[in-house]
């Protein structure tokens, strides 16, 4: 059984069907976690789905902190107060990012744009931010959640592939840069994820076949373990059923 019972987590996109999964499991495993939120409302949605015995005064195991992914300074500012309240840094989870359809032969620059800002420029700014701590104790995991679509471009989907490829390229390249400081850096690359969106986006589709978060959520907490101390640079994918 993983044990997180003496690590602390930083999970972003924690609000989103993925991301909230993995806050839970984090939690079950004993872990403390931070959430940054775009919003008071992100945060307060959040703090309902989950025990109240994790925000309990006398042992606070969930800090939701209102910051912005794309600014480094309120990143920055997030590490600090995690350190504060808990004296350490293990863990981030990567679990931001958006889709939207877009072709190849007719590019919308603005729409590539955007979806780099949400699936990468995230992933960088909390990641620059959070590195220093577990550098610092030579101890850390990162874990990122792409897509199978990092693989292979599709018609239809060209931004989002170009965005989750640059991102499976990023960790690659990070892994190598750290990997003699003590930390690990992975991707995760689902399939389809089963959600209410993706249900609503795809009507005539068998989410029966779809990844569920929970499976997706089990590779992260494996990743994020002492147990997945000899995996690094590594691009995992989630295919379930597919």
């Amino acid at each position: 059984m993983i044990d997180l019972s003496r690590r602390s987590a930083v999970v972003t996109g924690a609000s989103g069907n993925l991301g909230g999964t993995v806050v839970r499991r984090l939690l079950d495993q004993g872990a403390h976690v931070a959430v940054a939120v775009r919003s008071v409302a992100q945060g307060d949605a959040l703090r309902a789905t989950l025990n109240g015995a994790v925000t309990a005064p006398t042992a606070p195991r969930l800090l939701v902190i209102q910051a912005d992914l794309g600014v480094t300074g309120e990143m920055e500012a997030l590490v600090t107060s995690v350190l504060r309240a808990w004296g350490r840094l293990d863990i981030l989870v990567n679990a931001a990012g958006g889709f939207a359809p877009g072709g190849a032969a007719e590019p919308d620059l603005l729409a590539y744009r955007a979806l780099w800002e949400q699936n990468v420029a995230t992933a960088v700014t909390a990641t620059a931010a959070c590195l220093r701590p577990m550098r610092a104790r030579r101890r850390g995991r990162i874990v990122s959640v792409g897509a199978l679509a990092a693989f292979r471009g599709t018609a239809g989907a060209t931004g989002y592939s170009m965005a989750k490829s640059a991102l499976l390229r990023w960790t690659e390249a990070l892994a190598a840069e750290v990997r003699d400081d003590g930390v690990t850096v992975n991707v995760v690359l689902p399939s389809t994820i089963d959600g209410r969106e993706n249900r609503a986006a795809m009507p005539k589709a068998d989410p029966t076949r779809w990844a569920s978060p929970l499976e997706v959520a089990n590779l992260i907490l494996f990743l994020a373990s002492d147990e997945a101390s000899g995996i690094t640079g590594a691009s995992i994918p989630v295919t379930a059923r597919t």
